[in-house]
């Protein structure tokens, strides 16, 4: 059996968030977490044996998402305080890019923008598995490509958190965009789903551009709507106060990166 790319970069992943136990300081549980780390790299082998099975090429194709998902929730497990240097440096940034009004921009907007930019963020989390059945519906996928610019744009982001952490600004400056159900419903999965940490850069971005530059790379009629979802994602992003505007900028570099590396694998 021969491992793809995309799995040997979820196994190097977990590898690293092993060694990242052992580093971060005033973690607890580093063993457990460092163990934790490492069964999930040696799952991805025994997925992949899955494809030998009946119907289990299915299972090792979309089980990416599962690798994306656990590889966000575990670095969080390792964050014990916000870096306030960095954090203050990512709010300076604002500042100067919004002309000291970073906490004013979501309700400086049309309700009709503010709302669609809301939509648009909400959107991120079907966007990938989206994208991904796109291509596999129009029989045109490179499975490893897709998973390799996805995996390496994502696992970029999750992996700077133990050394980057730092508040979303909706934790620091409150609200900047006028009260509605989308907003309440963007609240409510941050809520309850998300390791209540800032990535930077953004892995929301960060894996919806990378997600739409290898659809368009494919499928380019498609790559263009995708695009335009993933630039409205990291305005979004932005605006909501769910990001800080440079987490986005990095997202998309890191996106780009992690592609033009996938086309070259």
């Amino acid at each position: 059996m021969e491992l793809r790319y995309s799995e040997w970069i979820v196994i190097a992943y977990f590898v690293y968030l092993a060694g990242a136990a052992a580093g971060v300081p005033g973690v607890r549980s580093r063993s457990r977490l460092a163990v934790t780390a490492m069964f999930a790299a040696a799952t991805v082998p025994l997925v992949a044996l899955l494809s030998y099975a009946p119907g289990g090429s299915v299972i090792r194709e979309w089980a990416p998402f599962g690798y994306l998902l656990f590889g966000y929730w575990l670095p969080g497990r390792l964050v014990t305080a916000p870096n306030e240097a960095f954090e203050r440096s990512l709010q300076a940034f604002d500042g100067r890019l919004f002309c000291g009004r970073a906490d004013q921009i979501g309700t400086m907007l049309p309700r009709a923008v503010a709302e669609f930019l809301e939509v648009a963020y909400l959107f991120c989390y079907p966007f990938l598995p989206l994208g991904f059945a796109w291509l596999l519906l129009a029989n045109d996928a490179d499975v490893d490509g897709f998973w390799t610019a996805v995996l390496l744009a994502g696992f970029f982001c999750y992996g700077t958190l133990p050394w980057l952490p730092t508040r979303p600004p909706r934790a620091i400056r409150g609200s900047t965009s006028r009260h509605s159900s989308v907003r309440s419903a963007n609240r409510w999965v941050l809520d309850h789903a998300s390791v209540q940490w800032n990535t930077f850069p953004s892995g929301h971005v960060a894996t919806a551009f990378a997600t739409a530059l290898v659809v368009a790379s494919e499928q380019p009629g498609a790559g263009a709507v995708f695009l335009v979802g993933a630039v409205a994602i990291a305005i979004g992003s932005v605006v909501g106060a769910y990001h800080y505007a440079a987490d986005a900028f990095a997202g998309v570099t890191i996106a780009l990166a992690a592609f033009l590396v996938s086309l070259h694998l």
